[in-house]
Parts: structure tokens; C-alpha cells; sequence
């Protein structure tokens, strides 16, 4: 989901595509300062909204993940999550990609939050759907580059490891936070 337009101290033109791939649109355009009238060549990434999801099993274990990250080069702790399809819900793709990931499934999933990947540079959105009462009901279905790893752990854990550095993933971090918020409410 893109956001409204809203009147912009900033004129942009002369937008164009300069490469297409499966991951989005790398994009540039002319932009002008109204305030100080100068210009400037700026880019976007235009990526498919994201989601993140917030997985507990009754007895509040928390489903993570572990894969191989190509930007780091190294293994990162997360929690499910991936781009939603063109036309999907934010709560679909939550559930769909819980259930890929990791073959774990529940109920009452709920949109708690979402936040700008990277506003300076990014078009999209990552939502936290938060999933209840999870438990394995299938195998998991990766993609064909995908190598996940799945463990369950207590939400203390989870916070020992953001505390010691252990999770650094900006939008996991994000994502637990929402939580947080949301579950204190």
C-alpha cells in the first residue's frame, strides 16, 4: 500500500525506470527544493510491501527463524516473514508466508502495526501481523534459495538476544516493538 499524496516542499520530475527486477524498480528523477530553488538527481527503490510476523504457540514460545542473509553474508536471526503478492491482504501474506516458512499455522492474526523500511529511499511498507495459538501443521515450503531454519524460543530469550546484538534485523527489531506496544495495550 503506497501512500497518500500530500503537498511537498519538493518538485520531482523527469521520473524514470532505470532498472527492473523481481525484487522492484530502481528509480530516478529530477528534484527541485521550492524553498531554495536547487536541484538535484534522486533515486528510489520501489519494492512490493513487506510483512513481518509475530508468531506464538500457546504457551508463548515465539517461532524465529534463521537463514542466510546475501547483504550481511551471514546467518541472521529473524521472524517470518517476505514480499506481499500484488493484490494480497497484509494479514494474507502474514499467514501465507508463517505457513511456508516454517509450516506453522493459527489463529486470531491481526495487523499490529507497520513502518517505512527505509523513507529516504524506499516506496513501501512492512506490516507486523501478530498470530496466536500457532502450532506445525505441515512441512515447510521453501523457495528454492531459501535454507530456513526454525526454532522455537521464550519471548525473554528473544529480548536477550536483541540485547545482546544477536538480532540486528531493523524491521525484526521494529516488528518486536510493535509487539510490545501492542501487548501492553
Amino acid at each position: 500500500m503506497k501512500r497518500d499524496k500530500e503537498e511537498k516542499d519538493l518538485q520531482i520530475y523527469q521520473e524514470k525506470t532505470l532498472l527492473q527486477t523481481r525484487l522492484g524498480d530502481f528509480i530516478s528523477a529530477k528534484v527541485q527544493n521550492k524553498r531554495t530553488g536547487r536541484e538535484s538527481e534522486f533515486y528510489r527503490l520501489d519494492f512490493a510491501d513487506w510483512v513481518n510476523v509475530v508468531a506464538l504457540t500457546k504457551n508463548k514460545k515465539i517461532i524465529t527463524i534463521s537463514q542466510f542473509r546475501f547483504g550481511t553474508e551471514r546467518t541472521e536471526i529473524e521472524i517470518p516473514g517476505g514480499a506481499i503478492e500484488n493484490g494480497e491482504d497484509p494479514l494474507a501474506a502474514g499467514q501465507r508466508e508463517l505457513l511456508e516458512e516454517t509450516g506453522f499455522s493459527g489463529k486470531n492474526g491481526r495487523v499490529i502495526g507497520r513502518v517505512c523500511p527505509n523513507p529516504a529511499i524506499q516506496s513501501n511498507w512492512c506490516y507486523t501481523v501478530l498470530i496466536e495459538d500457532v502450532t506445525r501443521v505441515a512441512e515447510q515450503n521453501m523457495d528454492d534459495m531459501e535454507d530456513i531454519k526454525v526454532k522455537l524460543i521464550s519471548l525473554g530469550e528473544m529480548n536477550d538476544l536483541i540485547h545482546h546484538g544477536l538480532i540486528t534485523h531493523g524491521l525484526v527489531l521494529n516488528a518486536m516493538m510493535l509487539y510490545s506496544n501492542y501487548s501492553k495495550g
